[in-house]
């Protein structure tokens, strides 16, 4: 295991090229220029870019712990996306977290966990959360049908645990859970962050492909749907990590909006708060062209408080192989871990969470339209003030 937050397992000599490090299961070499690199003539085998890439920084020096590649790659997707992904995420998180590194990070759709292993090994202060329904392609369909004991059995799951142990990781769980538009628009009600940084990697239009029921349940069409569930997945951070998938995945989206910057543009006006898109931070080429974009709210707190981790297992039923610990506690935690009564605002909060897991699709989109339909009139209501 590699050293806490600003310590990747190597650093980059002053007068380093501009190049991309590709990690092997047996060390590592040194790739061709990142930037000199051709996108590739496979489109479903292409390279990964890092369009950010500061010049004297190797996609190998921002790795915590080498993984190999046999574990964590799956139908054929290139080592070097995963690699590049990670590198262009843990900058931006660096930026972030330099001062404050006692986050939470929620990993959506983790698979195998390569990218939630390797933020709880740099991050040892943070808690990490992969949550994994086995409802795409990387971890099979389980989640589809099947029980929360078969979702736990699945490869991905399995192999995620397994180097949780080897790692001796206490800051990183695996939550078994499916994901669906109920579920997100029950978390997006709560009106709370339920963590600092969401990780939401080729994994959209998987939650989308098992949405269409409830869309039609909340009167909403597949496009619409489709926009209302990325809007309340922005709501439950400040900061999000989008990778999207290109046609024929989210047909719809592409027929209705074209590029999936205008979707993601349309999905954060309609959650009703103001973003900045930064990137793209990688371009790679799996089965197409799949843009990798930071989206932060304006003027959010880098440490805005989010559910604390007792909050959080009233949201994740149960997190393998336990609930994460991370080295650093939040008073109001680190008080009810000491036996004080934790405070009344966090205690009904986790209540409150739990109640709406529950409430009927129906139900949580009337909540969500009533509530912004509440902040609409309020904006009107003080612009009309501020005319007089």
């Amino acid at each position: 295991a590699a050293a806490g937050i600003g310590s990747p397992a190597s650093r980059v000599p002053p007068a380093a090229s501009r190049a991309a490090a590709v990690s092997q299961s047996q060390g590592s070499q040194l790739d061709t220029p990142a930037q000199a690199r051709p996108l590739g003539s496979d489109p479903n085998r292409g390279a990964s870019v890092w369009v950010t890439q500061p010049a004297d920084v190797l996609v190998q020096s921002r790795l915590y712990v080498d993984l190999p590649e046999a574990d964590f790659t799956y139908i054929e997707r290139p080592w070097a996306h995963f690699l590049t992904r990670w590198a262009a995420i843990d900058l931006e998180m660096k930026k972030t977290f330099m001062k404050y590194n006692n986050f939470t990070l929620i990993d959506v759709g983790s698979c195998c966990g390569f990218f939630s292993l390797q933020a709880a090994v740099g991050y040892t202060h943070a808690v990490v959360v992969g949550v994994e329904g086995s409802v795409g392609v990387g971890n099979g369909t389980t989640g589809v049908g099947g029980t929360q004991e078969e979702i736990i059995e699945t490869k991905a799951i399995q192999t995620h645990l397994k180097w949780v142990k080897k790692l001796d990781l206490r800051n990183c769980a695996v939550a078994p859970d499916v994901w669906d538009y109920q579920r997100v628009c029950a978390l997006a009600a709560q009106d709370r962050y339920i963590c600092h940084a969401m990780l939401l990697l080729s994994v959209v239009h998987h939650i989308d492909n098992v949405s269409e029921d409830h869309y039609a349940a909340a009167g909403l069409d597949r496009v619409q749907g489709t926009v209302s569930l990325m809007a309340n997945l922005l709501r439950l951070a400040p900061r999000h990590f989008v990778e999207l998938p290109a046609h024929p995945w989210l047909d719809h989206i592409y027929q209705h909006f074209v590029t999936a910057r205008a979707f993601l543009d349309a999905a954060a006006q309609a959650s009703g708060r103001q973003w900045k898109f930064i990137g793209p931070l990688t371009i790679s080429e799996w089965y197409g062209r799949r843009e990798l974009w930071l989206i932060e709210q304006e003027g959010a707190e880098v440490f805005a408080e989010p559910l604390p981790s007792t909050a959080l297992q009233a949201i994740f039923r149960r997190m393998l192989p336990r609930a994460p610990a991370p080295g650093v506690r939040t008073t109001s935690e680190q008080q009810y871990r000491q036996g004080g009564p934790m405070p009344a605002h966090l205690s009904s909060q986790a209540e409150i969470g739990a109640g709406l897991l529950q409430a009927p699709t129906a139900l949580i989109a009337a909540h969500l339209q009533l509530r912004d339909a509440l902040a609409s009139a309020e904006s009107l209501l003080r612009d009309d003030s501020s005319a007089e």
